[in-house]
C-alpha cells in the first residue's frame, strides 16, 4: 500500500515565503532586459523600425487596396495579369481575391476569348483589370512606390481604362502607410 509522506518543511505555514519567492523569481526572470544598456535598447528599437522594409510586401497590399477603392466605376470582379511582368505580386493579388471573384487574365488571345465568355455569362458587373507596374525604393528602403494602372474587360465599360497611379507608401516607427498618390499625366 501506499504510505502518505508527510513532511514539515511544506506545511501551510511554510507555503506562503515559498510562494512569494517563486513569484519574485519569475517576475525577475520576465523582466530580463531590465537591466540592459542603451546601446542595446537602441539596437532592439533599431530593428523594429527597419522591420517594414524592402522585403516587406505590404507597400503593394495598401497601394492595391487604394488603387481599387478609387477606381470608378466600382469594379465587382477583378482580373490580374498572369505570366508576364504585368501580374500583380501575390500579396496584391489576395487583396483582389478578398474584395470579390477574381480572375487571371492570361496573355494569349485563346484566352481572353476564353474569360471574356465567362465574364459574359455570369452578368454586366465592372470587371477591372489591375496592372502592376512595377515599385522602387527609396530612403532606404523607407519609401516604396508602387505604379499600378487599369482597364475594364467586358460589359458596358468595355476598353475603358483607369488611371496610371503612383502610390507612394512610407514607414514610420511603427507601420506602413501611404503618404501620396498621383494620377500620371495623359492616363
Amino acid at each position: 500500500m501506499f504510505r502518505r509522506f508527510h513532511s514539515s518543511a511544506f506545511s501551510a505555514d511554510n507555503r506562503l515565503p515559498l510562494l512569494f519567492a517563486t513569484f519574485a523569481l519569475s517576475l525577475a526572470a520576465g523582466c530580463g532586459n531590465a537591466g540592459e544598456s542603451g546601446a542595446t535598447k537602441k539596437t532592439a528599437n533599431s530593428a523594429s523600425i527597419t522591420a517594414c522594409v524592402s522585403t516587406d510586401t505590404t507597400p503593394v497590399t495598401l497601394a492595391v487596396r487604394a488603387y481599387i477603392a478609387s477606381a470608378s466605376p466600382t469594379p465587382q470582379r477583378y482580373l490580374s495579369a498572369a505570366g508576364t511582368d504585368s501580374a500583380l505580386p501575390e500579396d496584391g493579388f489576395k487583396v483582389l481575391q478578398e474584395k470579390g471573384p477574381t480572375y487571371f487574365y492570361g496573355g494569349d488571345s485563346v484566352s481572353h476569348r476564353k474569360i471574356r465568355e465567362k465574364l459574359a455569362s455570369v452578368g454586366p458587373y465592372a470587371s477591372l483589370l489591375v496592372i502592376y507596374r512595377g515599385k522602387s525604393e527609396a530612403e532606404g528602403g523607407k519609401v516604396v512606390t508602387v505604379k499600378l494602372a487599369g482597364q475594364y474587360i467586358g460589359g458596358e465599360h468595355e476598353g475603358k481604362r483607369a488611371p496610371v497611379k503612383s502610390y507612394a507608401v512610407s514607414c514610420d516607427s511603427t507601420r506602413w502607410k501611404i503618404a501620396t498618390s498621383n494620377v500620371e499625366p495623359g492616363s
